[in-house]
């Protein structure tokens, strides 16, 4: 099956990693090279609310469950403690700042299939472009937190906008749906595996929470 693989190296502690930054289509292998993300993710109220419109969508077109966030750099493939010794020193280059949501869009790719719009303000475009200097990856930037990872139509997609509008905007919502708080506040950067082919998520983990500093 054919793929794409473009090369970037990092140093980390006087030693190299190459970063492989990959799109393949066959189906997820457990033996393939390990790949992370870097994740900026709510808590509080703005975290459950996300969380319960993610559930909403994942049930409504039999998707797979994830936990909200904002992806600051994802695409990341070598030895698991390089990459998190490396995303503790990046993490310890960035201070705290505010992420802002602006409109519920959709995309037309799997990971790209609902999602609000992030605001392209300087604090998190400077996050984004100071995570692909310290990586050595070149890619371009559109901050956005999923609500719906799936491969569906576009009357289907635009279904889906409307209610996740509807659900986190509307008029006569339900309060516990509602996104009361239009944005949060980023404190810390987590690390996720998250092997681009499993579409099911089943192999998506955590592994590390790295505060700002």
């Amino acid at each position: 099956m054919p793929h794409c693989l473009q090369y970037r190296t990092w140093a980390s502690t006087n030693r190299q990693v190459t970063a492989v930054r990959a799109v393949r289509t066959r189906a997820y292998d457990p033996a393939m090279s390990e790949s992370y993300s870097l994740w900026i993710k709510p808590s509080g109220r703005v975290f459950d609310t996300l969380s319960r419109e993610v559930a909403a969508q994942a049930a409504e077109y039999n998707a797979p469950l994830f936990e909200p966030h904002v992806t600051l750099l994802g695409g990341l493939e070598g030895d698991k403690q390089q990459v998190m010794q490396a995303s503790q020193e990046l993490a310890g280059k960035l201070k705290k700042f505010r992420i802002n949501f602006l409109d519920v869009s959709q995309g037309e790719s799997f990971h790209r299939c609902v999602y609000i719009l992030v605001a392209k303000e300087p604090a998190i475009m400077d996050a984004g472009k100071l995570a692909r200097q310290h990586f050595g990856l070149e890619s371009d930037y559109m901050p956005h937190a999923s609500l719906l990872y799936a491969d569906i139509g576009p009357e289907q997609r635009t279904a889906s906008q409307q209610r996740a509008i509807q659900r986190l905007y509307g008029e006569g919502s339900d309060y516990s749906t509602l996104l009361t708080d239009n944005g949060f506040t980023a404190d810390a950067v987590t690390l996720w595996f998250t092997p681009v082919e499993d579409k099911t998520l089943a192999s998506w983990k955590q592994v590390a929470v790295f505060p700002l500093g």
